[in-house]
């Protein structure tokens, strides 16, 4: 049996095309000459005419039972009811009206949801579609979630590995996201910045222009779930602060596709949401939460736990005793300085690590890296946002930012010494402690 949809427009009929084919048979009534020739154009069985004149639903009903499903705004609803009641006095209605919103929060946003990022997704589709070779740029020092992210990008495309680059200004230098390459065969190629105009065009993942040192000309595609600081150029964009991890948006880019999704890019998927929502514990939101159960029943668990689980270098171990043996615990706040380290993810996972410290509320982290002094920030959640208190602390001197939850600064030693003279171990840790401490109390 066939349903009736009643609506002046054609809403309900992008709602049951957005859905996806079904064996779902409707007439759709509609009042808007333009909506029955989109409609009929698109192969849907349609009337047109007044919705309060009653000629017309004798000649929707065959049968008189058909279920209707009615959706008009405002008192007016009550009168098409009537109208089709005096037509088919025993056909069921359901009317979208006092329940729209129930309605629309469980079926109509997330069916609405998909259909506009399917669109997005055709939009990226075909502007890449001409380029002969594409680059997907990652940070320097890539993480779970640009290495995910850039990976299922080149999926969303549909480049295989000669035509699209997984590229990086600097090297990957973290265990564990070195064996996520190597575990799920992921290439990352080293890219020079003078090679960036050796490709067609180039998108940009979990990252944005702004946050290079190169200076990047053109960009075709950008995707990142970081704060755009700087209004970022690019012919196209999707950058959503709110979501925890860019590996969601990617996540939703290839369900709304319904692209068939291989294990090992699921399986990265996975790890790049669980990286850097701290297992969705940490600014993750419903949205990263759906797609965390999507890819975890399509990934490799026994490949996560060996990307999970990597050998730790000796020079590591040394790096983490010398931060428990220096650290400060003050007002809530665990501080520890490490000195000189090889990356500056050591610096972030040991400001994770600390964050642990029986009464801290945030964790404050430091270290050298290459002439830059790096700090990482972690806090509980409930606090005040870290990104905003590592501006205040550090803004002035570097690039500071971040989350709610999770923030960093980059500092320039040159600038240090220029500011406060001394850069030793001993003065960056105090000075550190000084000015995040009066940022917290401000």
């Amino acid at each position: 049996m066939r349903s009736i949809l009643v609506c002046p427009d054609d809403f309900l009929w992008r709602l049951v095309a957005d859905a996806g084919p079904s064996h779902f048979e409707a007439l759709h009534v509609v009042e808007q000459p333009r909506a029955r020739a989109r409609i009929a154009q698109r192969g849907g069985a349609v009337l047109a005419g007044d919705l309060e004149r009653e000629a017309l639903y004798h000649r929707a009903f065959r049968t008189g039972h058909e279920p209707v499903l009615l959706a008009v705004d405002g008192p007016r609803q009550a009168r098409v009811a009537a109208t089709i009641r005096r037509a088919a006095p025993e056909a069921p209605i359901v009317t979208l009206g006092d329940s729209m919103d129930a309605f629309a929060e469980r079926v109509l946003d997330p069916l609405l949801e998909r259909a506009l990022t399917r669109v997005r997704v055709e939009r990226v589709r075909a502007h890449f579609a001409r380029a002969g070779r594409v680059l997907i740029l990652m940070q320097d020092d890539p993480d779970p979630d640009a290495i995910a992210s850039a990976v299922a990008l080149k999926a969303v495309l549909g480049r295989t590995r000669t035509a699209a680059t997984v590229g990086t200004f600097g090297t990957i230098t973290r265990p564990e996201n070195r064996a996520m390459t190597r575990v799920l065969d992921i290439d990352v190629e080293v890219v020079k910045p003078r090679a960036v105009h050796d490709y067609d065009m180039v998108a940009i993942v979990d990252a944005q222009p702004s946050f290079f040192e190169e200076g990047i000309e053109r960009v075709d595609f950008v995707v990142d779930h970081h704060p755009e600081e700087t209004p970022v150029r690019a012919a196209l964009k999707d950058i959503r602060p709110s979501y925890g991890a860019t590996a969601t948006i990617l996540t939703e880019y290839l369900r709304a596709v319904d692209a068939k999704l291989p294990q090992r890019i699921a399986t990265a998927l996975l790890y790049g949401i669980k990286a850097d929502t701290q297992h969705l514990e940490r600014g993750a939101t419903r949205a990263d939460m759906d797609a965390f159960v999507y890819v975890h029943g399509l990934a490799n668990r026994s490949a996560l736990r060996r990307i999970e689980r990597p050998e730790l270098p000796d020079e590591a171990l040394d790096v983490l005793a010398r931060a428990i043996a220096n650290r400060q615990v003050a007002s809530g706040v665990a501080f520890a300085h490490l000195g000189p380290v090889a990356y500056p993810e050591l610096i972030a996972q040991f400001a994770d690590f600390f964050l642990q410290v029986e009464g801290a509320e945030w964790s404050v982290v430091s270290g050298t890296v290459h002439g830059e002094l790096h700090v990482s920030v972690r806090n509980v959640g409930y606090v005040r946002g870290a990104g905003e208190v590592v501006r205040s602390a550090f803004g002035d001197l570097g690039g500071a930012g971040g989350h709610r939850s999770m923030a960093k600064a980059v500092i320039r030693l040159r600038d240090w010494r220029a500011r406060h003279g001394a850069a030793t171990a001993r003065a960056l840790a105090h000075g550190i402690m000084t000015r995040f401490t009066r940022a917290l109390r401000t």
